[in-house]
């Protein structure tokens, strides 16, 4: 992120550094942080200073992300929950 950069927020919000998309909207693989467990909680995962979490896969049948923490743990969450990128 830069001084001046605008950051979005939403599930129309582009795939861009400091965006905040739902998890359903990030491609697996890709690299957040800041990511809530229930909608609406605020953030509970990989929210320390250089930390980041990784989307393993999305399971379309139960609306469920899996994603894989900073200490190596794999957790399962909510697809509709939002992250940063």
């Amino acid at each position: 992120m830069f001084t001046g950069q605008h950051v979005f927020c939403g599930a129309k919000a582009k795939i861009a550094v400091g965006n905040v998309l739902p998890l359903k909207s990030i491609p697996e693989g890709s690299a957040v942080c800041n990511i809530e467990h229930y909608q609406g909680d605020r953030g509970t995962f990989a929210r320390t200073s250089g930390t980041s979490a990784v989307i393993v896969s999305h399971s379309d049948d139960d609306n469920k992300t899996k994603i894989k923490l900073p200490s190596g743990a794999k957790k399962t969450v909510t697809s509709d929950a939002r992250a940063m990128l």
